[in-house]
């Protein structure tokens, strides 16, 4: 073998060799801050999170596990970042970091929402947390920051009530759609455009007969198979049929009922829009449907986290 290829499986031998070495905690925890420098935050995680499982002193301890968060953060692992960054304030709730810990923990779920047609967990803890971040530090300079999050996580909310509204509109449910839509009237008015709101509320009211009608169809075919049941030789089948016949009426009297009084204050929601928004495309929308077009399309939900794929909100400390 020549000296060279000597020297090689040498070397190669000697790396083998320090690999099996045990690395101490002390050794980890440079390693992991090193590479934290080097914004190499695989091996940044992967040396911090070893580190944290041997002897640091409570201090150690206590930067390692803020700075394991925010590598986590800053590799994109928004979900992994989340957890470490709860665990940080359940354990370290005093620490100087957490403040910084409170507000990326908002981050973090904020880049978890999918957006409005889906589950709203991440949103809702998004607004919690940017809410109680600045309930504890309405002076520090990312307030305005925390504030304009708070704000988006809000939209998502109000347009996922929007999105369910809209899948009730779809199946002609609109007494369901119209609690939606007042809810969103009552709770989030500062995030939605009063002309879209008013003009799916009114819509949804105006054409509650619709539903009724459907109603109406499908009560009187029930009221149609009890009325056989009035033929019965049995008695009781025969009580039954008659007080059901009675109820059915009852309900029918009262679909129409609702589709009256519904029919009128949507005419009056829709003539508010149409006057006080004349140039918006809801007001437009609003007069066409009072001059008598069906307008029945579903507005899509407004997502304001919608970017590219790859588009995330990064925050730097």
């Amino acid at each position: 073998m020549s000296l060279k290829n000597w020297m090689f499986f040498l070397a190669l031998a000697l790396a083998f060799s320090c690999e099996r070495i045990p690395q101490t905690t002390e050794g980890l925890y440079q390693k992991g801050f090193e590479a934290l420098k080097e914004e190499d935050w695989g091996k940044a995680t992967n040396y911090l999170e070893k580190a944290l499982e041997g002897e640091l002193s409570p201090k150690e301890k206590e930067r390692t596990k803020f700075a394991l968060a925010n590598a986590y953060f800053n590799d994109g692992n928004f979900e992994e970042a989340a957890i470490q960054y709860e665990e940080f304030l359940e354990l370290y709730p005093a620490s100087p970091f957490a403040k910084d810990a409170l507000f990326r923990l908002g981050v973090s779920y904020l880049n978890l929402i999918k957006g409005p047609e889906w589950d709203q967990t991440f949103t809702e803890k998004a607004y919690q947390i940017f809410e109680e971040f600045l309930k504890r530090y309405p002076t520090d300079g990312r307030a305005s920051k925390a504030k304009e999050y708070r704000k988006i996580a809000r939209k998502i909310l109000a347009e996922h009530e929007l999105y369910i509204a809209g899948t009730y509109d779809m199946v002609h449910k609109f007494t369901a759609s119209i609690r939606r839509y007042e809810r969103v009237l009552r709770e989030y008015s500062d995030v939605e455009p009063m002309d879209r709101l008013k003009y799916l509320l009114g819509r949804a009211y105006y054409f509650t007969s619709i539903q009724a009608e459907e109603e109406i169809g499908r009560l009187r075919r029930q009221l149609e198979k009890e009325k056989e049941r009035l033929n019965s030789d049995n008695p009781e089948e025969r009580r039954v049929a008659k007080s059901r016949i009675e109820l059915i009426g009852k309900d029918i009297e009262s679909w129409k009922r609702i589709a009256e009084e519904n029919r009128k204050v949507g005419e009056k929601i829709l003539s508010e829009v149409a006057k006080k928004y004349p140039n918006s495309p809801y007001g437009v929308k609003a007069r066409r449907i009072l001059l008598g077009e069906r307008i029945l399309n579903v507005e899509p939900v407004i997502n304001p986290l919608k970017r590219s794929i790859w588009w995330k909100i990064k925050e730097t400390l």
